[in-house]
């Protein structure tokens, strides 16, 4: 980096000097400095004829401070935050630098768009427009005093102000998905006045309560609770068997009117705390059908169906393993896992009952107590390439936050520590699955009451971090970055790795089954 940035400077100046700049005539240091600096302007850090002079700076930009007595300059800052500093790039008249990142919400207002230069002799400042990411501090209620006061919830259809910086020209604004009318938006230095959509049905579940906001910077967003159509983010089991007590977890769940699971109506449940509604199943029918939660603000529908048992055993896209004989069996032999039955009648495969009667055949998982950054992949799961495809070839460019991949999990004995690793086709990305792990700072030994559905969106399918470690990174931004590109399809391998310094508290043993991709 560094030999490609004394290039580029020095390809600068010699162009600067070709092209006869005024400007930068020499660029030469003066050994003899004595006057205090000065700056007159700002130029992007590009060759000619794309040096041109700026007007408005971003965070993480490389820029040209174009002045005098630059040579020995021993600090530079931008919006009261140091830049770090390097020689090579000096001349008297010169400094190619990098603007830093820059914490807007805690730089004094007056201070937001300076840049200082100081050597031993004096300071100079210079004021140009520097942006960066949007920040939103909090949202006002758009109205006059004293009825402009911050608030903490927001509806359908209201006038609000978001308050923080960088917020000027957005190309987006949106709430849990849903995209606002951006035609008649007003803005100030510090604000944006605009109305929240009237219609939020069929909101991103993955975005409940969030404002996004977006510039031709970047994104950033926002934590709001936002009353108004209900939205599902999960559920405890699709599959339900009659009698299983299941949980719908979202929000708005607010004086619902009707509530059908798998095509089926629910006529008696319960709804805790507006985000939670819990009942006991009946017995529903195998082609199953969505969730669908009606409430007097709006109608949620799920985009995949539950309990469809023939479509899991059926096959078709998405089926990636069911373990049942026949065409989406998917289990790799060699994998490491243990094929069971639910039939206490079964011979082989071995009943175990820990994992409860009557859902077909399902693997289990095994691992020792792990030491400190121990793997055990060894022994895993190992699914084959599904024959169905995991999506429609049509939708192999959608983002990974379109679809989710779901499976049942049994987990009939305490587990804490050590993650379930999820790796596709692409063994650069990983999905990390942690359910004993509440905070950073919390964790609990985690059961499970029988089976339940463990939905991971793909977006969750993440590039090793430097730092971080493996699915810690960056998303996939595209479904096919998990898939051979020509078939749309791809293999899977579970197994367990423990990422801490400390052994895992327990051992584990766990069942899987079903694994699949649906629609979110």
């Amino acid at each position: 980096m560094k030999k490609i940035l004394l290039y580029n400077f020095h390809s600068f100046l010699l162009l600067c000097i070709v092209a006869g700049s005024i400007l930068l005539p020499a660029c030469r240091k003066d050994k003899t400095e004595t006057n205090p600096p000065s700056i007159t302007h700002l130029r992007n850090y590009a060759a000619s004829p794309n040096d041109t002079v700026l007007q408005t700076v971003s965070a993480g930009q490389w820029v040209v401070v174009v002045g005098r007595n630059l040579s020995r300059v021993s600090k530079v800052y931008f919006s009261t935050i140091p830049a770090t500093i390097n020689s090579t790039f000096f001349s008297d008249t010169c400094i190619v630098i990098q603007i830093p990142t820059i914490p807007f919400q805690l730089v004094p207002r007056d201070k937001v768009n300076v840049i200082t230069v100081v050597n031993g002799n004096g300071t100079a400042n210079f004021e140009v427009n520097i942006t960066g990411v949007p920040i939103i501090s909090h949202v006002r209620n758009s109205a006059a005093s004293p009825n402009d006061t911050i608030v903490k919830s927001i509806v359908p259809g209201q006038l609000i102000n978001i308050i923080g910086f960088n917020l000027k020209n957005a190309t987006n604004i949106a709430f849990q998905g849903i995209a606002a009318d951006l035609t008649n938006v007003v803005y100030s230095d510090s604000s944006v006045t605009v109305r929240v959509p009237a219609v939020l049905s069929g909101g991103d579940a993955s975005l409940a309560n969030m404002i996004s906001y977006t510039t031709k910077i970047g994104t950033s967003s926002f934590p709001i609770k936002i009353i108004g159509p209900p939205l599902i983010t999960s559920i405890s089991y699709e599959i339900p068997k009659l009698g299983d007590i299941v949980y719908i977890y979202g929000n708005n769940f607010i004086s619902v009117n009707n509530l059908t699971f798998a095509g089926t109506p629910i006529t008696s449940y319960t709804v805790l705390a507006d985000s939670i509604i819990k009942f006991t199943a009946p017995s529903l029918s195998n082609d199953g059908g969505p969730v669908v939660v009606e409430t007097r603000s709006g109608t949620f529908t799920s985009a995949y169906k539950v309990n469809d048992v023939n479509f899991i055993n059926g096959g078709g896209v998405g089926i990636i393993a069911n373990f049942e004989w026949g065409d989406y069996f998917g289990y790799a032999w060699w994998g490491g896992a243990n094929l069971s039955s639910s039939d206490p009648n079964s011979g082989w495969p071995s009943y175990n009952a820990d994992f409860g009667v009557g859902l077909g055949m399902y693997l289990q998982l095994k691992s020792p107590i792990l030491n400190g950054g121990a793997g055990d992949d060894g022994n895993a799961i190992r699914i084959n390439d599904a024959k169905s495809g995991w999506v429609p070839t049509a939708n192999l460019t959608d983002p990974g936050t379109s679809w989710a991949l779901k499976f049942e999990i049994n987990v009939a004995k305490p587990w804490k520590g050590g993650t379930i690793c999820i790796k596709s086709t692409n063994g650069n990305y990983m999905a990390r699955y942690e359910p004993w792990k509440i905070s950073s700072s919390k964790t609990i030994s985690y059961t499970t009451k029988g089976w339940q559905t463990v939905t991971i969106p793909l977006s969750e399918f993440r590039a090793k971090d430097a730092t971080l470690g493996e699915g810690k990174g960056s998303s996939i931004t595209k479904v096919s970055n998990l898939l051979d590109p020509a078939s749309g399809n791809g293999n899977l391998t579970v197994y367990l790795h423990n990422y801490s310094t400390a052994a895992t508290e327990t051992t584990f043993d766990a069942g899987f089954d079903n694994f699949r991709v649906v629609r979110r």
